[in-house]
Parts: C-alpha cells; sequence; structure tokens
C-alpha cells in the first residue's frame, strides 16, 4: 500500500467514524424534540469538522428514519469562517437541516 492510499483509507476512517457519532437517531430525535419545546420548527445538525457526510451510510440511514417520521431536511452548504489575516480560500460543506 502506498501512503497516499493508506492517508486516503485513514482519512475515510475518521470521517465514517465521526458520522456514525454525528447522525445516531436516537440523538437526533432528542435534539428534535428539545428545540421543538422550545418552539423552535428546524433543527441544524452542526458539525465540528467541515466534511462532506452527507453519502456516509450514518447519513442514509438517518434519511430513511427521517423520511419514516415523516420529517422534512434538505443539506444545505455551509460556508468556513475566514481568518481576517489569510487570504481568502472559498470552502463549503453540506450540513443538514431538519424541519417539520
Amino acid at each position: 500500500m502506498k501512503r497516499a492510499e493508506g492517508n486516503f483509507l485513514m482519512a475515510a476512517n475518521v470521517r465514517t467514524k465521526y458520522a456514525n457519532k454525528l447522525f445516531k437517531p436516537e440523538t437526533i430525535a432528542t435534539a428534535i424534540d428539545e428545540v421543538a419545546f422550545q418552539g423552535h420548527r428546524h433543527y441544524r445538525v452542526v458539525q465540528e469538522l467541515p466534511f462532506d457526510l452527507s453519502d456516509t451510510d450514518a447519513a442514509k440511514a438517518l434519511e430513511e428514519w427521517l423520511d419514516r417520521e415523516e420529517f422534512h431536511y434538505v443539506w444545505r452548504p455551509t460556508h468556513l469562517e475566514q481568518d481576517a489575516s489569510r487570504r481568502s480560500i472559498v470552502t463549503e460543506y453540506p450540513e443538514l437541516e431538519i424541519s417539520w
């Protein structure tokens, strides 16, 4: 295995583990209940790491759960905040927004 392939596999492993932690239906259901109790009709799954996780198995399983529970959802682009002292680099990744 070449170094690039090993690095790709390491990165994919980290993203998979992060998606599995982030998109647990039980965790999302609790978060939705909490914000609905406060009167909100939207919940955005905010990621700490700027990865596109929309194609992961965990995200797809969550989408299936959201469909069964009749929630609406969309993957919205999220932009990284730039440091004013550094040159501008446009970077975006999708985050899941759920509504009811």
